[in-house]
C-alpha cells in the first residue's frame, strides 16, 4: 500500500504546471493525531483562481470517524467558496474494497477518495481532479470523436476506406456546409457501384 510521503510526492509532480501548491504549514487549519498533510492548490496562470484544500491522511480503519471530525474542522474554518473545494485523500490500513466505497460515497464534509489496496499513487490521483490530462492509448482517437466515427465507419462499410482522409480534411476545412456536402458527394461518385 503507498504511504502519505509518496502519495504527497505524486500530487506534487502531477501539479506541476497546472497549479501552485502550498504546503499548509504557514497556513492555522487545525490537525489531526494521524500522519495527515494539508495541501492547497490554485490553478496556475489564472489571476482569479480558488483554493483547492486537500487533506491527505493515514490511519487505521478503525480511526475513520477521526478523519471526518478533521475534515468538519477545517471546513469550518475555511472561508466561502472554498469550503466546496474541499477534498480528503485516505489512505486506510487494512480496509475492505466495499468499506472504502463506501466512505467515498459519504460527502457530508467534503470529497472523499479512498486509496485501495494495491493501487499505485498515480491510478490513485486518476480518480481525482489531478487525473492525466493525456488518456492512456492512442490520444488522437480518444481525444477526436471526428476520428473515431470515420474510423467507425471505416470498419462498417470497408468502401469508405479511400475516402477518409479526404472526408477528415474536408469537414475540418473552413469551407461552407453546401461546398463540403458538394464534395463530399463528388468524392463518392466512382464509388457508388459499391455502396
Amino acid at each position: 500500500m503507498m504511504t502519505l510521503q509518496q502519495l504527497t510526492a505524486a500530487i506534487s509532480l502531477r501539479a506541476e504546471g497546472r497549479y501552485e501548491v502550498q504546503l499548509a504549514d504557514a497556513m492555522e487549519l487545525p490537525e489531526v493525531d494521524h500522519a495527515s498533510q494539508i495541501l492547497r492548490l490554485k490553478r496556475a496562470r489564472i489571476d482569479k483562481a480558488g483554493w483547492r484544500t486537500v487533506l491527505l491522511i493515514e490511519l487505521p480503519s478503525h480511526a475513520v470517524q477521526a478523519a471526518h471530525q478533521w475534515a468538519a474542522n477545517v471546513r469550518d474554518v475555511l472561508p466561502e467558496p472554498e469550503t466546496s473545494d474541499l477534498y480528503m485523500f485516505i489512505i486506510l490500513r487494512d480496509t475492505t474494497h466495499d468499506e472504502a466505497t463506501r466512505i467515498e460515497t459519504d460527502d457530508r464534509f467534503c470529497r472523499k477518495v479512498v486509496a485501495r489496496q494495491q493501487e499505485m499513487p498515480i491510478e490513485f490521483l486518476d480518480r481525482t481532479f489531478l487525473a492525466a490530462l493525456d488518456p492512456p492509448g492512442e490520444v488522437e482517437t480518444l481525444s477526436d470523436p471526428l476520428v473515431a466515427a470515420l474510423q467507425a465507419l471505416s470498419s462498417a462499410q470497408s468502401w469508405t476506406k479511400d475516402h477518409i482522409d479526404f472526408w477528415k480534411t474536408e469537414l475540418l476545412s473552413t469551407t461552407n456546409g453546401a461546398d463540403v456536402a458538394r464534395s463530399l458527394r463528388e468524392s463518392m461518385a466512382g464509388s457508388e457501384d459499391q455502396q
